[in-house]
């Protein structure tokens, strides 16, 4: 959420988000890139290993919007069509609708176009619609990206684990009697 001493990135910052989407908790490594020209060419570095991707822009500064155009550009560049991760483009709405100047059919055209796998409107000083973007974000990673399965406990493993636990004490008696035989 922005805070009212928030200052724009400057470079490269990120945050740590936990949720639960489904049965699975995650974490979220949530990272803060500059659209400023000078750490444009960071922006490989940062997505190489990425799996989900949020272009967000400012609903009262039209370039904003137009700059997603070369965000994109740069990582589909960088990435095969098997690594592109889910990407929503995010708008980020004013208090007062007065200071609008990208409509929400524009930000929504341009996800269309540009087949990103959503689009939404958030207030940051609100809060409103953030935690549904996250949950959005995370859950079209796991489609795409799926967690390995959880381990099963079958009846072998906990045999396992019995006799283990069966033999530790084992050991452990043995040690104590040979240490009063002393």
């Amino acid at each position: 959420l922005f805070s009212e001493g928030h200052e724009d990135t400057i470079g490269v910052d990120f945050e740590v988000k936990s949720l639960s989407v489904d049965e699975y908790k995650i974490k979220l490594q949530i990272w803060d890139i500059s659209g400023e020209g000078r750490f444009r060419s960071f922006l490989p570095t940062y997505i190489s290993h990425a799996r989900g991707g949020l272009f967000v822009y400012d609903v009262t500064e039209k370039t904003s919007l137009t700059n997603i155009d070369f965000w994109l550009a740069i990582v589909k560049k960088d990435l095969t069509k098997e690594d592109l991760f889910p990407i929503i483009a995010v708008g980020i709405i004013p208090d007062s609708e007065n200071e609008r100047q990208v409509s929400y059919e524009e930000g929504l055209k341009l996800a269309e176009f540009h087949r990103l796998d959503g689009f939404i409107e958030c207030n940051v000083k609100s809060g409103e619609k953030i935690e549904k973007l996250f949950g959005s974000i995370a859950k079209l990673m796991l489609e795409r990206t799926p967690p390995p399965p959880k381990p099963a406990i079958t009846k072998l493993s906990r045999k396992v684990k019995r006799n283990a636990l069966i033999a530790k004490k084992k050991r452990k008696k043995k040690k104590n009697k040979r240490k009063s035989d002393l």
